[in-house]
């Protein structure tokens, strides 16, 4: 069996992102993400992985691919795309790492799909979804599902004055915490980002940032173990690493809330993972956002399971039953995939 595991950032250049923005938002994360499931598929017997690789990113995607993943770099442009039609069509399974802006995911899912490929994988319609966080917190309001309260803006707006401060400003269409404005009141002053036109407005939700991942299948789907994830400090929301498991009564919080979640989300496959915040009591508890991908918690989980979580990514979206076991000694790990020794305190670095 052949399985395509696919980086990649930007096509043909368009990509505006600085570098300061890449180097530890989005960047290490995606190699972080290639490396743990690339690796955990080399380990399966008859599964061969064949990982596409941004050329550009190769100061932040050199990292330890097992020997048994074969390595394919390619440039943007005709390039790109070429070698992605050839392997996509090619591969039993293709299981895309990519940002959700400029329609990256999206169109390469579409074109994966187009082809005959398979993906392993949320299709394009709850790909879409994601990357929109109107429409998203639109679509959960109206199954009844806690997101944080909010309005639309356009970017030169004046910011509502009947609005809960303190609150965040995101970019609609976004990835990471790029983007992100804390506003503290009204009469702020905004900073509009010359590469977004359209925001939401959201009130801020104090409590704990938690990732739950889950497996979704044709016939049966799995809640992962929920993650702590660590932000930086400074209003920028900063993703910087994360631990898992949780302790028990937030995981089940966290854990049911998520599954509610996925199990209304349209066109779920394989691997999706909710972002949410506890708050002091179940009732502010709330979600934030939905990666329709592989995220940083992979790294976590994978190390927590006492089985290969790729191999049950394979299983569940054949459609097959089987039992998720995980350790209950605890996991940290930063942005960058890298291990942290439980015995100290996390230190919030790539």
């Amino acid at each position: 069996m052949e399985v395509l595991v696919y980086e990649f950032f930007s096509s043909g250049g368009s990509c505006q992102w600085s570098q300061r923005e890449q180097h530890a938002s989005l960047l290490t994360e995606g190699a972080a993400m290639v490396t743990a499931v690339a690796n955990d598929l080399a380990c399966l017997e008859n599964v061969h992985p064949i990982v596409m690789l941004d050329r550009r990113l190769d100061q932040f995607a050199r990292v330890g691919l097992h020997q048994g993943c074969q390595l394919t770099w390619v440039d943007s442009g005709p390039t790109e795309q070429q070698t992605f039609d050839r392997l996509a069509v090619a591969a039993d399974w293709t299981i895309l790492v990519a940002p959700e802006w400029d329609n990256i995911l999206l169109s390469r899912a579409n074109r994966c799909l187009a082809l005959g490929g398979r993906l392993l994988g949320p299709g394009p319609e709850l790909i879409e979804l994601a990357a929109d966080k109107v429409a998203l917190a639109d679509y959960f309001e109206k199954q009844d599902l806690p997101v944080p309260f909010g309005c639309p803006l356009d970017r030169g707006d004046s910011l509502p004055v009947d609005f809960q401060y303190p609150a965040i400003l995101k970019p609609r269409f976004g990835a990471g915490s790029a983007g992100l404005q804390w506003i503290e009141k009204s009469a702020d002053k905004v900073v509009w980002d010359p590469r977004f036109s359209q925001y939401r407005l959201e009130e801020y939700c104090p409590g704990k940032a938690v990732s739950v991942a889950l497996l979704m299948g044709p016939t049966n789907s799995h809640v992962l173990p929920a993650c702590r994830q660590y932000l930086s400090d400074d209003r920028a929301f900063q993703y910087q690493g994360g631990s898992v498991p949780l302790a028990d009564s937030l995981a089940k919080r966290a854990e049911t809330l998520a599954w509610r979640a996925a199990d209304i989300l349209p066109d779920a496959l394989g691997y999706l993972a909710l972002d949410i915040v506890l708050g002091e009591e179940e009732s502010a508890d709330c979600i934030i956002e939905v990666n329709p991908r592989l995220t940083t918690s992979y790294v976590g989980l994978s190390q927590l399971t006492e089985d290969n979580l790729a191999e049950m990514m394979l299983r569940v979206a054949e459609g097959e039953s089987f039992t998720v076991c995980f350790e209950t000694e605890p996991v940290s790990f930063a942005a960058s995939g890298r291990l942290v020794d439980n015995r100290v305190p996390f230190v919030l670095k790539p």
